[in-house]
């Protein structure tokens, strides 16, 4: 009797954490009004970048989180959005530019330092496109960026297959996971990459790509690039060497912050190769491109 007792309160207690969380999860999961699923097309093979094209990124200092403002002269990229607590402070950098409308927003992957401040920026702006690798995990940041989406009406574009796109004559493309599963950190993993070229310039970014996913990247052709935004906040893989070698940048970006440090064995790899590394934790970093070079500074704090 009491072994039945204790099954049938298991199952209760199983059914009412299953209930909970389906609860949750119909909270924020994408549905059909919610997602839609790109591929490549023929009018986005073989764009090439105009040798005039001019770009500013900005790189916000906002602890251990991504959030990257990339402005051309009538185009505006937002390449993940910081945390939920920050999110508000990238917007106000965006307001100070004077910026109503994103053209197109790229969410690298659901962890909340990069989709936190995601609901935000749709609810304050008015967004073009949003593109996004598949979900691959459940928070409540997630769901308040997909309650966003349909209260604006948005949909956001899965990205399936390698895609790019041209504005002012600078070319995105946008580099998905090649795996729907992964034997570790499949949120990580499952970050998109995404390349900016503006002329003969490059700027490689690669969200939290972990050693699977790193090593994705380095079989892929074409990443050479002249700045790196590192992986996961510099965090050491042990393939970490062999994709620098492999995309050979002259500058990497590290997104950490005072508690949350790079590794120190990331800063002596880039060391070792004399790639000039900026991190955002000393401030938030402005990268002109254009014709006549690559030109970085930082703001002191």
């Amino acid at each position: 009797m009491r072994k039945r007792l204790m099954v049938a309160l298991t199952m209760v207690a199983t059914a009412f954490t299953t209930a909970s969380c389906n609860k949750n999860a119909n909270a924020f999961q994408p549905g059909d009004d919610t997602a839609e699923e790109v591929y490549a097309d023929e009018s986005s093979k073989n764009l090439t970048s105009d040798p005039d094209a001019e770009i500013t990124i900005t790189a916000f200092k906002c602890g251990k989180a991504d959030a990257f403002l990339l402005r051309t002269a009538n185009h505006t990229v937002v390449i993940d959005t910081a945390t939920d607590k920050k999110g508000d402070n990238f917007l106000e950098l965006i307001d100070e530019q004077g910026i109503d409308t994103i053209d197109d927003m790229i969410i690298t992957h659901f962890d909340q330092d990069h989709v936190g401040g995601a609901d935000q920026i749709i609810k304050a702006k008015n967004v073009g496109k949003i593109y996004t690798t598949y979900l691959s995990k459940n928070s409540d940041d997630i769901g308040e960026y997909y309650k966003a989406l349909k209260e604006k009406g948005y949909k956001d574009l899965i990205v399936k297959d390698v895609y790019s796109f041209k504005e002012d004559g600078v070319v995105y493309t946008i580099y998905p996971p090649e795996a729907m599963n992964y034997k570790s950190s499949v949120s990580n993993n499952s970050s998109l990459a995404i390349m900016v070229q503006c002329g003969e310039k490059k700027v490689l970014f690669t969200g939290d790509a972990e050693e699977e996913r790193i090593n994705e990247l380095i079989s892929t052709e074409g990443l050479d690039c002249d700045i790196l935004k590192m992986p996961h906040h510099g965090r050491y893989k042990k393939n970490l060497n062999e994709l620098v070698d492999s995309v050979t940048p002259e500058y990497a970006i590290i997104t950490a912050s005072k508690k949350e440090h790079e590794d120190p064995e990331t800063i002596s790899l880039l060391e070792s190769k004399n790639v000039s590394t900026y991190i955002t934790r000393d401030g938030s970093l402005t990268i002109k491109i254009n014709s006549e070079g690559i030109t970085i500074e930082q703001e002191k704090k």
